[in-house]
């Protein structure tokens, strides 16, 4: 099975779960969850993974399903706390139906997910439900955070939490399901990634616009959380103290001008320097988990989602 045939085969198990739910209850039949992995990001990532550890496809796309179920969840969740109009170039569930709907259809989903990781073995699918819980501390730990001056500590450690979890979970799943013992290297490997990844994400949120991103973009400042690139740019006392204006103020003309600020001074480009950084230093540790070929291909993928512009 090649990468396009899992991500088909992923995406029919996740809308086979949505199309088994009562129509009374909720209909799923919406273009938003016609399409319930977007990029694929976890899917590949599963599926580069499992070839790496030569394990089981079927149990593969079990986990990769769960996955991306968990993250569409904290993504309808993320809208509603958000307020989010757009999500991959389409209403929002909770623009469309209300908050209620929104967060009542994520905690559904998540069942899904639960079900899944059970058909695996109660191990996996105990370790998704700790996985579920510190995601939640996240989004927690996010919401204290808004609108405060973070340092670079809190952010990882956020970026840990949010994050690398559901790689994590992926990850110290496909090792059990392979037999093997490899779970220092693979905590490490998915704690790196989740973190570029986060920061990759961080850096779109500044560059990018709704046409070629498919969301609102500029939120995270707008809604007082301060991002890897924000981070960097606070050496420079006047940016922060711009940044404290405009928390207290939220005028939206400063926000403007710290997004300028970013853009112009090459901040975006460090913050990606660093994210690839984070891939560069686990490569050893990907190379000791399988076949070269198997662990090269991997690397190469987790590696090209450094150079992502949307």
């Amino acid at each position: 099975m090649n990468q396009h045939e899992f991500l088909l085969a992923v995406r029919d198990e996740i809308i086979d779960s949505f199309n088994k739910v009562d129509k009374k209850y909720f209909d799923f039949n919406l273009p938003f969850f016609l399409d319930p992995i977007g990029k694929g990001v976890r899917t590949l990532y599963c599926y580069y993974f499992s070839r790496m550890l030569g394990i089981d496809l079927n149990n593969s796309i079990k986990i990769a399903s769960a996955a991306e179920i968990v993250h569409l969840a904290s993504l309808l969740h993320d809208d509603c706390i958000d307020n989010a109009s757009f999500r991959r170039g389409r209403q929002t569930l909770n623009n469309m139906f209300g908050v209620s709907t929104a967060i009542l259809v994520g905690d559904m989903i998540v069942s899904f997910a639960f079900e899944k990781a059970k058909s695996i073995s109660s191990e996996v699918c105990f370790s998704l439900v700790e996985c579920v819980k510190k995601m939640s501390e996240g989004a927690l730990f996010e919401e204290k955070l808004k609108y405060k001056i973070i340092t670079e500590d809190d952010y990882i450690h956020l970026a840990m939490l949010k994050t690398s979890q559901l790689f994590r979970w992926m990850s110290i799943s496909c090792v059990f399901v392979a037999n093997k013992s490899s779970y220092i290297e693979s905590e490490k490997i998915s704690r790196d990634f989740g973190i570029s990844f986060q920061i990759i994400d961080d850096i779109i949120d500044i560059e990018g616009d709704l046409s070629s991103t498919g969301k609102d973009t500029f939120l995270d400042l707008f809604d007082g959380k301060i991002t890897y690139p924000i981070i960097i740019a606070m050496n420079d006392k006047k940016l922060l103290d711009e940044i404290n204006e405009y928390f207290s103020t939220k005028d939206p003309v400063k926000l403007s001008k710290i997004r300028s600020y970013i853009i112009d001074n090459g901040i975006t480009q460090k913050a990606r320097e660093k994210a690839i950084s984070l891939i560069e230093n686990i490569k050893d540790d990907i190379m000791s988990l399988g076949a070269v070929e198997n662990s090269i291909e991997f690397y190469n993928y987790i590696y090209s989602l450094t150079q992502r512009r949307r």
